[in-house]
């Protein structure tokens, strides 16, 4: 008699006619039978899977994910979209040869970005049935096994040809095997949302924009997903990971009369709803950025600028966080079928252990234990990585000096063991910290600004420049650009970065908005120069790209992470003004005017 294992929408925690959803664990039955349906068919796998001469897998790892997500958009008042759903995927890592060269750390942009082309059988995040018997899931990862064996083999033969006439310097071994283990992590579960409330809160929220003329388009955003992951792999490895992520977000934009397009943001993330900020500061984040909107159009514009810069609150994480913080992740660049590296970004710190990358007084941890920091969520936090590995805290940077890199199974030259911080695909950080032990350093607002007016006069410089909210890549790919198209200025190339609300300091201490700018030349190289930091510390949940290209590993874009920094105090940053034509105003007057 066959053993049957049925997933109920129920069982899910997803239910429909309450239209709410439930950070639940599937029951421990019915976990160890979705487990033994997955070891099962690895294991026969394993034995029997061989074609001919050809590498033999030597390595698999079998990921499930169940989950369930309620979300809702709303513009001026309205509903734009709801939905309450449930999906389930799974995916298949096939590894081929050795541990010391297999078909891994190559990137053959033949085979398709995400693992297969369109008429092969899908092996990365492959939706299957939510109802599931034991044999219908062994089927789904019989064929997903197949299809990743398949395209292991033939990337395995690329990458041998693509080496067989060179010689190696980086002998590093592509992968590092493990014992045995099992890691439960279940703390997040019992979480819940209801889709009224957040539509309720959505639709206020957006109604805002209304009152606002100088808004073009906007939108609120609202969202709750728990998440539910089974992670086995040849070796014995057993994860299972119960998360959940809550997320509000605001974007709008306008034009100013010359006819340039502005923007505001505001994004509030956390693990789970009751962890958000209150209904009345979600409002008044909206009112925020709808006052942005309407100064900024009436904001100058002005020549190119290099002086002393003050990041504030989320503009110290998000220039943290998209300049520095990628450099702190072990990376192992693919080789491509031409026997090159075909990528070269955030690679600062690779070679630089032991080297200073930070002002003496200065030090960088990653703590993902961390669930809340000084009273305010962290919505970084992290117990299972995805290789089912104990998320570490580690001590990345010590009064200047870096110690070592935030790594995942994958070796690199001189990280080759792994420290729990494999996420979305590859190594990716979680929850960072930038704070000084040394009091001398660290300055009230009064005294910073005070500080920056000084560096100013020094320079004799008109001014200076304080930056409090920077551009978001996530927000601007999924929010701002959806909105307002090519329209709205993206900075493009190495080492910029948008910002939205910046202004400039004149020596009398009076502040001025300005627009159409960008930060330019941006390195981790600047951070050296860091001349001092707040004294209160800033907690930013961001979701960040990922370090490692998605189209690369087939992970997930945007990560959910999370920046503790103080105020910085830049003693050298460019502002260049956008260049380009600008659309045209419109012709008929906004009815909202009148």
């Amino acid at each position: 008699m066959k053993t049957v294992l049925v997933i109920t929408v129920a069982l899910l925690a997803v239910i429909g006619t309450a239209q709410q959803a439930n950070a639940q664990t599937t029951p421990r039955q019915e976990r160890e039978e979705i487990f033994r349906a997955m070891a099962d068919e690895m294991r026969r796998n394993m034995m029997e899977i061989q074609v001919g001469d050809l590498a033999r897998a030597y390595h698999m790892t079998y990921t499930l994910t169940i989950r369930r997500r309620l979300g809702v958009h709303a513009t001026m008042g309205s509903i734009l979209d709801s939905d309450t759903g449930t999906v389930v995927t799974l995916s298949v890592n096939v590894r081929v040869g050795t541990p010391k060269f297999d078909n891994t750390n190559f990137f053959d942009v033949s085979l398709g970005f995400f693992g297969s082309s369109d008429d092969e059988e899908s092996f990365r995040g492959r939706r299957i049935p939510k109802e599931l018997s034991y044999s219908s899931l062994r089927r789904e990862f019989w064929l997903a096994t197949d299809a990743s064996f398949k395209q292991a083999l033939e990337v395995y033969a690329k990458k041998e040809s693509a080496l067989k006439n060179r010689t190696r310097i980086d002998t590093t071994w592509d992968f590092s095997l493990s014992l045995a283990d099992e890691l439960v992590d279940t703390s997040m579960a019992k979480y819940r949302a209801s889709l009224a409330e957040m539509q309720s809160l959505c639709t206020d929220a957006s109604a805002i924009f209304r009152e606002e003329p100088t808004v073009q388009n906007s939108r609120v955003g609202m969202e709750f997903v728990p998440e539910e992951t089974f992670i086995y792999t040849s070796e014995g490895r057993r994860g299972y990971k119960v998360e959940t992520f809550a997320g509000f977000e605001v974007v709008a934009v306008g034009q100013c009369p010359d006819g340039m397009v502005v923007g505001g943001t505001h994004a509030s993330y956390a693990l789970h709803m009751h962890d958000l900020p209150s209904r009345d500061s979600l409002i008044r984040a909206a009112k925020a950025v709808a006052s942005t909107i309407r100064e900024s159009a009436t904001a100058p514009i002005i020549e190119a600028y290099s002086g002393p810069v003050l990041f504030t609150g989320q503009a110290a994480g998000e220039v943290f966080a998209q300049v520095f913080v990628p450099n702190l992740v072990a990376q192992r660049p693919p080789l491509s079928d031409a026997g090159f590296s075909a990528n070269d970004r955030f690679l600062a710190f690779q070679n630089k252990i032991g080297a200073r990358v930070l002002p003496e007084w200065l030090s960088v941890d990653a703590l993902p234990s961390l669930k809340e920091f000084e009273g305010a969520p962290v919505a970084g936090h992290v117990v299972v990585d995805d290789d089912a590995f104990p998320a570490k805290d580690v001590k990345l940077v010590e009064k200047g000096y870096l110690k070592t890199l935030l790594a995942s199974r994958v070796p690199t030259k001189r990280i080759t063991s792994t420290n729990g911080h494999q996420r979305g695909g590859a190594a990716m950080f979680d929850v960072v910290k930038l704070f000084t032990t040394d009091k001398k350093r660290q300055l009230n607002d009064k005294t910073m600004k005070a500080r920056l007016l000084k560096l100013v006069k020094d320079r004799d410089l008109p001014y200076g420049i304080i930056v409090r909210t920077a551009l978001n890549q996530n927000l601007l790919m999924t929010g701002v650009y959806g909105i307002a198209g090519s329209d709205f200025p993206i900075p493009q190339g190495e080492g910029k970065m948008g910002v939205l609300d910046v202004y400039r300091v004149f020596p009398d201490g009076r502040e001025e908005r300005i627009r159409g700018v960008e930060m330019a030349a941006l390195a981790p190289v600047l951070f050296k120069d860091i001349l001092a930091v707040g004294t209160t510390f800033y907690v930013h949940n961001l979701l960040a790209p990922s370090v490692s290209p998605s189209f690369v590993t087939g992970g997930s874009p945007y990560l959910i992470s999370t920046m503790i920094v103080p105020d910085l105090l830049f003693e050298d940053v460019e502002l260049r003004p956008f260049d380009g034509d600008m659309p045209r105003t419109p012709y008929l007057t906004s009815p909202l005017a009148e």
